[in-house]
């Protein structure tokens, strides 16, 4: 998987399945926190729920948000800025389980804000090597030198959205 659009597409359908993944200011000191991605059908954009006092809810922070899939073979990590909505509606779209996990009250009576991430771009790493090939490439870099670096997938920072 060595095309950029590829790996765009890849992205999305990933960021689509992600019950959570880890976001932080960038160059900020505060440790990255899990958020869970939400995303609408055909929209160019990440959002997530949040309590508007989360250092996260400043608008137009520049933030990372990485991912990693649980067969260990994709991980990413989107950079862009995030918008802050108070908006009941936009509330109402993106209300899930994980958010009355959080907000008790439901999208009327809950102080939850929407943030909007709107990703530039994002460096993305893939396996593609099955077990055996992984274990051999480490193997034989390790004890032979040769290659660089092992040859196990893909890695590329791709421009967004």
């Amino acid at each position: 998987m060595t095309d950029s659009s590829e790996l765009k597409r890849e992205l999305w359908l990933r960021l689509k399945s992600q019950t959570a993944g880890m976001m932080g200011l960038a160059g900020g000191s505060m440790h990255m926190r899990p958020m869970t991605p939400l995303l609408e059908k055909d929209s160019e954009s990440v959002w997530f729920l949040t309590a508007p006092d989360n250092k996260l809810a400043q608008e137009g922070a520049k933030v990372h948000f990485t991912v990693q899939s649980p067969d260990e073979r994709f991980y990413a990590c989107v950079s862009g800025h995030l918008a802050v909505s108070d908006d009941e509606k936009r509330l109402e779209q993106l209300w899930n389980v994980y958010a009355s996990a959080f907000f008790e009250d439901g999208p009327q009576a809950s102080e939850a804000v929407a943030l909007e991430l709107k990703p530039e771009e994002a460096e993305i790493w893939t396996i593609e090597a099955n077990a055996t090939q992984f274990a051999a490439e480490i193997a034989s870099r390790s004890a032979f030198g040769g290659k660089d670096r092992p040859d196990l997938g893909t890695h590329d920072v791709v421009s967004l959205p």
